[in-house]
């Protein structure tokens, strides 16, 4: 074992190359690629920016409502973030080919470097997330305090800084920093992408030996345009997770030896790298995104969250701080509830006699334990998506949504959801059954044993997200 992680060697099947397919192939080797999909988006975002740009939502309107019916706030929140956490899920970082951010990033990294800056490289412990963290539980309070998902200006504002922050780091710092350190998204991508279906992988480890050009790692190649080493300073022919590979398909077109492949494999492939401990920084994000996940499901059954909001709200109403009732709320969602439940999740842990620290039971556990918060989340995108996406067609329409909001203000032409509270909750139900599998399945092959000292706290979290999940389908 070395840092802490394992191989674990199979005779699975290593999947299907989809570079097999001359369509894809043409492709993944086409010099635009991804460069032309991420200008693409990037116009897209700058588009949003400014039709998004001061305006608010009108007096005495519901801003829910309103956030549904503009495109800029629709786009964001009620469509690209939902499917983004699937295509996470499912599929792996694949989200980041198509990341205008990384483009931006790349561009103004070439730039800093010809007009003489000295960039700087990623200190560890920004490379591990901790940055990431923080930008994450920040983002999470704006949303919660200052309703940044439900405001087109305040939208376009977070746009804003994402593109300007991505330009900064891109000029003082090297080798794709935005996206290793500084991505909001980042660490998500890093811990639900793990088990997705698609993977860059070398297809013989023995011709990736005797390979004599190295392309896809030597230095020398790193500021290509095309065909680049691995930008992400990743050794490919040695790749064996998912957790950072951006899948820029760089490697495949610097690959002399033909020898990268593009795979299409089951979830969770045995042939992957497991770790048996996560990092600090990931650990902690893990248990941030544990609390946002639950409160969001709570909010598909008023009961639930009312109940989940009681103690913020007696909070609020005992100090006096009504005016900052949104900040308490999140700080309860992302920081005092996850801390409450991780320590009983993590003692419920020790049960069986473990005599570790608290933070080290916790990074043992977090990683098979994402895999159903993870599936909490993906339950959460779908009722999103249910209720927004018919949104879509009239917003496009009206772009500011004025001229909608006043037929929808009265409730008398709002659209239907695309299907019953009730299917979202079945569906849930599967996809939490299937995700409890997955974790336990992942112990099996990291421990040798399904019945482990993580078994009872997988259970618990399991049985409180099913509940949430059935009373999606009593609302």
């Amino acid at each position: 074992m070395k840092d802490g992680i394992k191989k674990y060697i199979s005779t699975d099947s290593k999947g299907i190359d989809l570079l097999n397919k001359k369509m894809i192939r043409s492709l993944i080797r086409w010099k635009g690629f991804p460069y032309v999909f991420q200008i693409a988006l990037l116009c897209f975002f700058l588009m949003l920016i400014i039709i998004g740009w001061q305006v608010y939502t009108p007096d005495g309107v519901n801003d829910k409502l309103f956030a549904k019916s503009n495109i800029v706030t629709l786009s964001i929140w009620g469509i690209w973030w939902p499917l983004m956490i699937w295509i996470a899920v499912t599929m792996g970082r694949v989200w980041c080919i198509v990341c205008p951010l990384e483009f931006v990033s790349n561009i103004f990294e070439r730039i800093g470097r010809r007009i003489g800056v000295r960039q700087k490289s990623l200190k560890k412990w920004v490379s591990d997330g901790a940055v990431i963290v923080f930008l994450y539980a920040l983002i999470q309070l704006l949303i919660s305090g200052f309703h940044l998902h439900r405001i087109p200006a305040y939208t376009s504002f977070f746009l804003v800084g994402l593109l300007t922050t991505s330009i900064f780091i891109g000029v003082f710092f090297k080798n794709r920093t935005f996206c290793r350190g500084f991505c909001p998204i980042g660490m998500l991508l890093n811990a639900y992408g793990r088990g997705g279906v698609i993977s860059v992988r070398a297809s013989d480890g023995a011709t990736c030996k005797e390979c004599t050009g190295k392309d896809c790692i030597l230095a020398c190649n790193k500021n290509n345009f095309d065909s680049r080493s691995c930008p992400s300073l990743l050794n490919p022919p040695k790749l064996n997770s998912n957790k950072d590979c951006l899948v820029c398909g760089q490697c495949i077109k610097s690959c002399k030896p033909d020898n990268m492949q593009l795979l299409l494999r089951k979830p969770f492939n045995r042939n992957d790298a497991r770790e048996e401990k996560a990092s600090v920084p990931l650990t902690l994000f893990i248990i941030l995104v544990s609390g946002f996940v639950t409160y969001e499901l709570t909010t598909e059954w008023k009961t639930a969250k009312e109940i989940f909001l009681v103690i913020p709200n007696y909070f609020t109403r005992l100090i006096g701080l009504n005016d900052w009732a949104g900040i308490v709320k999140g700080i309860w969602t992302i920081g005092v509830f996850p801390l409450i439940m991780w320590i009983i999740l993590g003692f419920s842990s020790k049960l069986k006699g473990k005599k570790t620290k608290l933070i080290e039971v916790w990074r043992e556990l977090v990683l098979p334990t994402v895999i159903i918060i993870s599936a909490g989340h993906l339950i959460k995108a779908l009722a999103k998506l249910n209720t927004w996406v018919e949104f879509l067609p009239k917003s496009i329409n009206d772009l500011l949504g004025e001229n909608y909001l006043t037929l929808t203000f009265s409730n008398s032409n709002i659209p239907k959801p695309i299907t019953q509270a009730s299917v979202i909750s079945i569906v849930g139900i599967v996809i939490l059954i299937v995700s409890l599998i997955y974790s336990f399945r992942e112990e099996k092959i990291i421990y040798n044993s399904f019945f482990n000292s993580h078994l009872l706290p997988k259970v618990m979290l399991f049985i409180l997200f099913l509940v949430l999940v059935i009373g999606i389908g009593l609302k």
